[in-house]
C-alpha cells in the first residue's frame, strides 16, 4: 500500500548554547506513530509526516509556537499511525513524547527529554561527547550497544514495591561533553545505541578532538595551491615563460608564505612588488614567483576566549569583535570562533557579509567553563585558514592566554604547548595574541607564564602580540592591529628542491629595501 507524506516548514532561529531549560526547545507529541529526528548543522527545521494507510494532512499535524518554545502535536482524529520524520538544527533541545511508536534520533543533539510507553528507543549519536540516562520499567527484549563505547546497566530498586531498569553512560565526571539524552520508558521493545562521529561541519567540537584534528594537519601532504588571482600572478600554459620570466608547470608544487612587512617605525610597507623580495630555502636563493598585499582578499579569523577566567570583560570582548571585524574590506572574510562552554564553537564561517556577521556578534550568550585555549587555537585554525594555504591569512585571538595548562586546574588543553609551537611553524597563517593582562587578576604569575606562551606562539607563526591592560583598554590596538594587517604579503615561490620528502626546510624571507622588517614563519615541513 502506498504511502503519502505532508510536508511542513517552519524557519526559527537558534543559538550554538541553547539551554535545556524550562520552556525552551521543540516539544513533539506522536500519539499514534513513531518520531525521527535529522540534526543537521542547518538553521532549518523541517516536519514530514507520513501516514500508514492515507496521506498526512494539516489537521493531523499541528505546530504552534509558545515563546522560544515550539510544539508539534500529531493526533489524527481516526486513529491513523502517522509517523513524523524532523530534521532540526545543532543546539536544539528536544521534549518527545510517544505511545507505542519508536523514538529515533541521528546526529549530534545538545539536549533530548524522550518519553514513551512501549516503543523503541534508537540513538545515533557520537557517544564520546554525549550522556546517557535510560530508565524503563522493564528491561527491554533487544538491546544494542556500540564496539568500543561502554555503558552500564542494572535493576535499581526504586521503592519496596517497584523496580526499574537503568542504563547509563560511563564516562568520565570530568569529561568534556556537549549532548544528554534523558528517556523514561515503560517497556520499550527495542534499545539500539548507535556511535556516530562528531560531523566535520558541525558548529560545535569537542576541545579534546584537537589533537587527532592536528594530526591530520601535520600529517597532510603539503597542498599545491594556485598563486593568488591577480593578473599578476595568472599562471600560464605548462613550461611557458610570463614576461617576467617565471615558469609555470604543473608538475611542480608551491610554496606560499605568509610575511608581515613594516618599516623601522612599524608602519605598513604597501607597495612591495615581487621585485622587492628575496628568499633563501635552506641557504640556496629561490624564484620569487608572486607577491601581493592590498590587492590580495584578506582573510581573517577572530577567536574569542568566553571561558570563565574572561567572563567579567564579556560585554567589552563582544564590543571589540565587532571593532575587529570592521577592520576587514569589502573584498576581505571574516570568521568568528569562541571558546565557551569547554568547548569549541562556530559563531560563523569566513564571509564577507560584516552586517550579518555583527548582528550574530552581539547575540552571543554570557558563557563561561574552563580554558583549553591551545586545543581552540587548533581548531580554529582547522576551521577555515587551513584549507586556504595559498591565501592572506590571519587569526586574531582575544583571550588572557591563561590555558588551564598554564593554572593546572580542570580540563586542560589536550594538545601540548610545544606540539602547537611545531605546528605553528606550518601553519599558513600569521597568529595575533591580543592578550589581556590579568595578573593581578589571579596571581599566580598565571599571566606571566601564559605571556611567555603566546610570545613563543607568535615567534613560530610569524605573528605579533598587541598587550592590553585589559579589555576596555582596546582604543590604542586597533590601529595597531589595522597597520599589521595591512602590512601582511603572501609571497609565492616554486622551490629549486621538488623532493617533498618530509624533512624540514628553512626558510629566510627577505625584503630588498633598507629599514624593511620582515616577519614569518621560519621554514616548513616538505611532505
Amino acid at each position: 500500500m502506498m504511502c503519502a507524506r505532508s510536508l511542513l516548514r517552519l524557519c526559527i532561529v537558534v543559538g550554538i548554547w541553547s539551554a535545556p531549560a524550562a520552556g525552551i526547545g521543540l516539544e513533539i507529541h506522536n500519539k499514534t506513530g513513531a518520531v525521527i529526528v535529522h540534526v543537521s548543522p542547518t538553521a532549518r527545521f523541517l516536519v514530514q509526516g507520513k501516514g500508514h494507510t492515507r496521506q498526512a494532512s494539516g489537521e493531523d499535524i499541528r505546530i504552534t509556537r509558545g515563546g522560544p518554545r515550539t510544539i508539534v502535536r500529531c493526533d489524527p482524529a481516526d486513529g491513523e499511525t502517522i509517523d513524523l520524520e524532523v530534521q532540526v538544527p545543532i543546539g536544539f533541545p528536544l521534549d518527545i513524547t510517544t505511545d507505542g511508536g519508536a523514538i529515533e534520533i541521528n546526529g549530534f543533539v545538545r539536549y533530548a527529554d524522550l518519553h514513551t510507553k512501549t516503543g523503541a528507543i534508537l540513538l545515533g549519536v557520537p557517544w564520546p561527547a554525549t550522556r546517557i540516562q535510560l530508565d524503563a520499567d522493564t528491561e527491554p527484549p533487544k538491546f544494542t550497544t556500540p564496539d568500543g563505547v561502554r555503558f552500564s546497566r542494572n535493576h535499581l530498586t526504586v521503592t519496596e514495591d517497584r523496580t526499574i531498569w537503568r542504563l547509563r553512560d560511563r564516562l568520565p565526571e570530568n569529561h568534556v561533553t556537549y549532548g544528554e539524552i534523558r528517556v523514561k520508558a515503560e517497556a520499550p521493545r527495542e534499545v539500539r545505541l548507535t556511535d556516530l562521529p562528531i560531523p566535520e561541519d558541525s558548529p560545535v567540537k569537542m576541545h579534546w578532538q584537537a589533537p587527532d584534528v592536528l594530526e591530520q594537519l601535520l600529517e597532510a601532504p603539503a597542498r599545491r595551491p594556485p598563486p593568488p588571482k591577480t593578473e599578476a600572478a595568472a599562471p600560464t600554459d605548462d613550461g611557458v615563460d610570463d614576461p617576467d620570466g617565471a615558469v609555470f608547470r604543473s608538475d611542480v608544487r608551491m610554496v606560499n608564505m605568509v610575511v608581515a612587512i613594516t618599516t623601522e617605525k612599524g608602519e605598513p610597507a604597501t607597495d612591495l612588488g615581487k621585485g622587492d623580495f628575496e628568499i633563501i630555502e635552506n641557504g640556496q636563493p629561490q624564484q620569487v614567483t608572486f607577491a601581493g598585499s592590498d590587492n590580495v582578499p584578506f582573510n581573517l579569523a577572530i577567536l574569542l576566549d568566553l571561558s570563565g577566567s574572561t567572563q567579567p570583560d564579556r560585554v567589552a570582548m563582544i564590543s571589540a569583535a565587532k571593532r575587529f571585524v570592521s577592520l576587514a574590506g569589502p573584498q576581505d572574510r571574516v570568521a568568528v570562533y569562541a571558546l565557551a562552554d569547554d568547548s569549541f564553537h562556530v559563531i560563523s564561517n569566513l564571509t564577507s557579509d560584516s552586517k550579518k556577521l555583527l548582528d550574530t556578534i552581539e547575540r552571543l550568550p554570557d558563557v563561561a567553563g574552563a580554558s583549553p585555549l591551545y586545543d581552540a587555537i587548533v581548531l580554529a585554525y582547522a576551521e577555515d585558514l587551513s584549507k586556504r594555504p595559498g591565501e592572506r591569512n590571519a587569526l586574531v585571538v582575544i583571550s588572557d592566554g591563561i590555558d588551564n595548562q598554564v593554572s593546572r586546574q580542570n580540563r586542560p588543553s589536550k594538545v601540548k604547548f610545544k606540539r602547537l609551537l611545531k605546528a605553528a611553524e606550518e601553519m599558513h597563517a600569521l597568529v595575533y595574541p591580543v592578550f589581556l593582562l590579568s595578573g593581578e587578576r589571579f596571581g599566580r604569575n598565571w599571566s606571566k607564564k601564559a605571556r611567555r606562551n603566546m610570545e613563543e606562539l607568535v615567534d613560530a607563526s610569524g605573528g605579533r602580540l598587541f598587550p592590553a591592560e585589559s579589555i576596555q583598554d582596546l582604543e590604542p590596538v586597533f590601529p595597531l592591529v589595522e597597520a599589521e594587517l595591512r602590512s601582511v604579503y603572501s609571497v609565492a615561490y616554486y622551490p629549486e628542491d621538488q623532493n617533498f620528502g618530509g624533512g624540514w626546510r628553512s626558510v629566510q624571507v627577505k625584503v630588498k629595501r633598507p629599514g624593511m622588517k620582515v616577519r614569518a614563519r621560519p621554514g616548513y615541513y616538505a611532505k
